[in-house]
């Protein structure tokens, strides 16, 4: 097909029992169906090229969804990440549509707070695109802010807190599938971002961050690379984070470091140091080690 590549992604299977309307709770997806029916999707590559072409610009995933009933669904709600507070301009968004036969754009029957409805003739590969010259890229985006506690340096004894900038309409789920090694600390995570904006992540308890300011751009994936990273003492109980755009904050959270996450990750690692016998792991492996037992006092007192 032209215009998406189609890797190797985290493929999500949802079977609707009849039909009805359904919503998928890790892409938030919604399909309305006409009978019972295995539904497989995954994202894939944008072709930036082939959208501007058509004078869009890419505004969410590109999801290629395969059926096992050919005309099973009849309607397609995809999570955009526009914030109404008042209505859109016509035309603003669309579905994107890509097939065999190449790429074709289809209006929308509603556009609601969170969903762009469309009717669908069959399924292929569907994403939504904004019109370049109606979309005013100075209006900010509902975005969300995704922390990720990655593995413990034995040499230095620091840990590292990717923090990811993205546009809410990303699921999760498929981040956290790219960052398997790391885990996921859960906070409330809705933010305002502006395309092309330059934003900073402050931590007083940081020992490094970077970079130290950043873009934020409209990247739909299928790769989600770190907006900023963080490196932390491993001992750290509890980080302040806070993200600015140009010195105002649109993001703060207290960020609890010591709980099961930390602890497995503790665990995990204690294990892994236990396994080298050479003299610079001792001194990092008898550190986890007090920080482990001081955790499970605090936890059992």
């Amino acid at each position: 097909m032209a215009g998406w590549d189609r890797a190797q992604r985290k493929t999500e299977r949802f079977r609707c029992p009849g039909p009805g309307v359904f919503q998928c709770a890790l892409t938030g997806l919604v399909f309305v169906t006409t009978q019972e029916a295995e539904l497989l999707y995954n994202i894939v590559q944008w072709d930036g090229s082939l959208l501007q072409s058509a004078g869009r610009m890419a505004a969410g995933p590109l999801y290629d969804i395969r059926c096992s009933e050919e005309a099973a669904v009849c309607q397609l709600h995809l999570p955009h990440c526009e914030i109404i507070d008042a209505p859109l301009p016509d035309g603003l968004l669309s579905v994107v549509h890509i097939t065999d036969d190449g790429m074709s754009i289809l209006e929308p029957l509603e556009i609601t707070d969170s969903h762009v409805v469309v009717n669908v003739p069959h399924l292929s590969v569907f994403g939504l695109g904004w019109n370049v010259v109606k979309r005013l890229w100075t209006k900010p985006v509902s975005g969300q802010v995704l922390l990720f506690l990655g593995h413990l340096t034995p040499e230095t004894e620091r840990q590292k807190l990717n923090v990811l900038l993205l546009p809410r309409n990303i699921p999760l789920s498929t981040v956290s599938a790219q960052y398997h090694q790391s885990r996921n600390i859960q906070v409330p995570s809705t933010c305002r971002l502006i395309k092309d904006q330059s934003y900073t992540v402050h931590c007083p308890q940081a020992v490094t961050i970077q970079p130290k300011k950043a873009d934020f751009e409209l990247e739909f994936g299928p790769n989600y690379h770190p907006t900023f990273e963080i490196r932390l003492p491993v001992n750290t109980p509890e980080v302040t984070l806070i993200v600015q755009d140009e010195g105002q904050s649109v993001w703060e959270h207290d960020v609890d470091m010591i709980g099961k996450v930390l602890i497995h990750l503790i665990q995990q690692k204690t294990t892994e140091l236990w396994s080298y016998e050479d003299n610079r792991y001792q001194a990092a492996k008898s550190a986890i080690g007090a920080s482990l037992v001081k955790i499970r006092r605090d936890f059992t007192s």
